[in-house]
Parts: C-alpha cells; structure tokens; sequence
C-alpha cells in the first residue's frame, strides 16, 4: 500500500504557472504575425520592381528628352520631339513603345503596353499607359516652349517690368 501513496503524492502535472507561461510565448509569436505578414509582402512588393524601374526608366528618359527639346508635337499614338541633334520620335509598336532618332533604327522603352495614349493639353503632355497586366500608369509632362515663343515671351515680359 506504500507504494500506491508514493505514485499518488509524485504526480508532476500541467500547473498554472505552466500555462501562463505557455500564454505568454503563445502570445509573443501572435503578436510577431503582423510584422512577419508586412515583411511578407514588402518582399513581394520589391520582387514586382522590374515592372515600376521599366516605367521610371522610360519617364527619366523621356523627361530628358523633352528638357533638350527645340519643338515637339504630340499625336494619339506619337511624340515627336525636335531636338538640335535631329528628330527623335517615341511611338507605338506593337504593344511597345519604341525610340527611333533620326529615322535609324529603333529602341524598345517600354514593353507589354497594349494601350498607349499621347495627348497634349496647353503645355503639357500627358501619357496614359496600360499595361498587359492590367495596371494603368499616367504621367504629366511640361512641354518646352518654342524656341520663337520663348523670345516673345521674353520680349512681353521686358516689356511689363519696364512698365513697373
């Protein structure tokens, strides 16, 4: 019968103290999901880049070729950008975008575009672009002002600060 009692009186079980720690580590990886999620998707997020550094590289590129600009006119699905150097002209192709200068050759800036849409409002152009996969861009741009239109602007704006 001793032996009975000292099974009895030995029992290790389940505490409370166990299970509050438990709660406690239970509760610590909880609160670590959202931070792990966010990780998640901030590298889901940065794998997607090619797509966005495509698109900035083209907008740089074009930014750069309207500032050099002498004149430039602007059709639906062409640009047209008088520069010193010779014409440069950014056109559709396809479901691309191409460079073409001086009518030699050609250079992709911009793939999977299936819908693209050159307009011009006053002095500035606007781009929309959708994408194959569905995502719309848009971009403004200031358009320079001719070379002529410059020179009487200057002239107009001597004048006013003549008559100040």
């Amino acid at each position: 019968m001793m032996n009975i009692k000292n099974v009895m009186n030995d029992q290790n079980g389940f505490t409370l103290l166990d299970s509050i720690f438990s709660m406690l580590i239970l509760s610590l990886i909880m609160s670590l999901m959202p931070l792990i999620f966010h990780s998640f998707a901030a590298i889901d997020r940065t794998i997607k880049v090619d797509e966005d550094y495509e698109w900035n590289l083209f907008l740089i590129q074009l930014r750069n070729e309207l500032e050099d600009a002498n004149m430039v006119l602007v059709s639906s699905n062409r640009i047209i950008i008088d520069k010193k150097v010779g014409g440069v002209f950014y056109e559709t192709y396809g479901h691309s975008i191409r460079r073409t200068v001086n009518d030699k050759g050609h250079e992709v800036v911009l793939q999977h575009v299936p819908s693209v849409l050159f307009s011009q409002h006053g002095q500035m152009l606007k781009l929309n672009v959708a994408f194959a996969n569905g995502v719309k861009e848009e971009a403004l741009f200031v358009i320079p002002l001719d070379k002529g239109e410059e020179e009487v602007l200057e002239m107009k704006m001597e004048q006013r600060s003549q008559l100040y």
